[in-house]
């Protein structure tokens, strides 16, 4: 993916997130709707207003993820290219079997933390 697009789609992504959650809309979960387990993700939105006990961890991630937009909008003002390096170093980082193998560990842990919870 190119710096640009990398660009907006982390605007728009971000955009719609934040309106999400100024908002208040509320919609039901599609993977919980299909399956009738809680996905991966379930109480992430949660976590991110401030339900820490209840919510989801990876709400941490997300929330620091919302901040992006000002790294993009720094980066086209200045001409720099910072969050595409960052970008393309976790992208290798991500790559690498041993690292992917514990992400998904860590992913498939919290799910079922998140199950036992009864999210």
């Amino acid at each position: 993916m190119g710096r640009n697009k990398l660009y907006i789609t982390i605007l728009f992504t971000c955009s719609v997130g934040i309106t999400y959650l100024w908002t208040g809309t509320s919609f039901s979960c599609f993977f919980k709707t299909l399956t009738g387990i809680p996905c991966p993700a379930c109480g992430t939105t949660r976590f991110i207003q401030g339900d820490f006990l209840g919510g989801n961890p990876l709400g941490i991630l997300v929330g620091a993820a919302l901040l992006l937009p000002f790294g993009v909008i720094f980066d086209w003002i200045s001409g720099g290219d910072r969050v595409f390096r960052a970008y393309l170093w976790v992208e290798s980082k991500c790559r690498q079997p041993l690292v992917a193998v514990i992400l998904i560990a860590l992913v498939a842990l919290n799910w079922f933390w998140t199950i036992s919870k009864g999210l």
